[in-house]
């Protein structure tokens, strides 16, 4: 972990051009110069992953902002690890199968989900209107993979945007979604949640 932090801290400084940052060409920059130069967003993504990673094992960044609801309203539940084989099939579907951010209830203010890991269960949880006074939702529970080194989740999170075109099954007709969906993909199988009377149900069974 350290050694991530490093190199990714070397590669900030090197474009930085070090040699002119200051303004003397081939001579070089001053430290606290360089410091003033990094910006802010390129702090909190290195702060973000120092934060959610364990040593030795770099897990998918999330924002601050949520890592500190989970710090209060979960603190028994870490944020999920995936298994390889859900690594791999992450790799042709999502960019971060661990949380998206949308608008699941309607309202235009930003909303998070997330999936955590507590106990031998795996848990997607919502967080509406985090910009403001947050509330939490349940969108579903599966069972998590134990493995031998631990517990994992083989589950990944996409966003489903509004307006998209989608086929509910039980009806067998296309419709649009009026609000950003969840979906969560297993393997070749993905279940479409949507927020209806402020709780998560299966798009399928949407009435």
């Amino acid at each position: 972990m350290k050694l991530y932090i490093y190199i990714l801290t070397a590669f900030i400084l090197t474009s930085c051009g070090s040699d002119s940052a200051d303004g003397n060409y081939n001579q070089a920059a001053d430290e606290d110069l360089i410091e003033e130069q990094i910006d802010a967003d390129t702090k909190n993504a290195v702060d973000s992953i120092a934060r959610n990673a364990e040593e030795g094992n770099i897990m998918h960044p999330i924002p601050d902002t949520l890592a500190t609801l989970l710090e209060q309203r979960q603190p028994k539940a870490k944020v999920a690890p995936l298994t390889d084989q859900a690594m791999a099939n992450k790799q042709l579907q999502v960019d971060n199968p661990v949380f998206i951010r949308g608008n699941f209830n309607g309202n235009k203010t930003p909303d998070y989900a997330v999936q955590v890991l507590q106990n031998d269960s795996v848990y997607v949880l919502a967080f509406l209107d985090y910009t403001q006074q947050a509330k939490e939702v349940k969108i579903a529970t599966y069972p998590a993979t134990k493995l031998a080194d631990g517990v994992y989740s083989t589950y990944q999170l996409k966003l489903a945007p509004q307006d998209s075109l989608v086929r509910n099954p039980r009806q067998q007709q296309l419709t649009t979604l009026k609000t950003d969906g969840i979906s969560v993909i297993e393997d070749n199988r993905t279940t479409l949640y949507i927020l209806q009377k402020d709780r998560f149900i299966p798009f399928d069974a949407q009435q």
